[in-house]
């Protein structure tokens, strides 16, 4: 028997105080994007499967159209931004800033609810950071526990990573990249020794150390760590991790990612990527999440 009060599981509801936030944060962040030159997009709920199926890592909700084609509920909707957006970026005929708010959905029944920022003109990473930071203060602003910056408050940690490392060892030692990808250390670390230091790299001074230390590294791999390095000083945010090794879930970022996590829940997560030829840059505020860490943060 089903109560009539059940929803399936994945899904979400809101109402009362909770609904009241999520439109609060919504509304938070479309302002800061619109002062920074960004439109809005709303992409279609469905689409045809083909166009579903580079997300890899995502299972999709699928049925069939009045023509018998396969079509997908949305996974992924900075894949369908940039496919839908694309022809038209061709002509120069479109802003190349965008933002959207509307949910993804992954088999069998689980709803994701996003704000996602796609900026197919400026890959300035550092930029990126600092609208998130700008969105979440804007929040914690609206919240008893007042802001990022309190000591007190610090459970809110900054991941920084290259997923152009993980890659350039994989080929350069001979290591599977889903050994990164599931993070098997011991598949990594008994590769080369200079993976076990590498995986000990946690901030900016640690990795500098090691590229002093390792003044014969391959060109290539010196060079995506300088990019990681320069990125870390250019943060200044108190609870930074360094994470070289730190393969991103997304099969389409190419190089600088971040993400910004409490309590084992990722409230922001972004970087540089490619879609269809298309580079580009953006990330995802993870709107669920980020309701419940405000709410705990109040003592609620």
């Amino acid at each position: 028997m089903i109560l009539s009060h059940e929803i399936p599981q994945g899904c979400k509801l809101y109402f009362g105080k909770n609904a009241r936030l999520k439109r609060e944060i919504e509304a938070l962040a479309s302002a800061i994007l619109y002062q920074n030159g960004y439109e809005e997009i709303i992409t279609p709920t469905f689409a045809y499967l083909e166009h579903q199926r580079d997300t890899q890592s995502r299972e999709v909700v699928r049925t069939n159209n009045q023509y018998n084609h396969q079509i997908a509920l949305r996974n992924d909707s900075t894949i369908d931004t940039i496919r839908l957006l694309a022809p038209h970026l061709r002509e120069n005929a479109l802003n190349k800033r965008w933002f959207y708010i509307q949910p993804i959905f992954i088999y069998p029944t689980t709803e994701i609810h996003q704000i996602g920022v796609e900026n197919l003109e400026n890959c300035d990473i550092a930029h990126f950071i600092a609208m998130s930071l700008g969105v979440l203060e804007s929040n914690f602003s609206n919240s008893k526990n007042s802001s990022l910056t309190n000591k007190e408050n610090h459970k809110l940690f900054l991941q920084l990573a290259n997923v152009k490392i993980p890659q350039i060892c994989a080929e350069t030692f001979g290591i599977p990249l889903i050994a990164f990808e599931k993070i098997d250390v011991d598949a990594i670390t008994s590769a080369n020794p200079l993976m076990q230091e590498l995986l000990c790299v946690h901030n900016a001074e640690s990795l500098q150390n090691f590229m002093q230390h390792h003044n014969n590294l391959p060109q290539n791999l010196n060079n995506a760590l300088e990019q990681l390095l320069n990125l870390a000083k250019a943060i200044p945010y108190a609870n930074c991790i360094i994470s070289p090794l730190y393969y991103a879930p997304m099969h389409y970022y190419t190089g600088l990612f971040f993400r910004f996590f409490a309590e084992n829940a990722t409230l922001i997560m972004g970087g540089e990527y490619t879609i269809l030829g298309q580079n580009a840059c953006g990330f995802g505020i993870y709107t669920d999440d980020l309701i419940q860490y405000l709410l705990r943060s109040d003592g609620e």
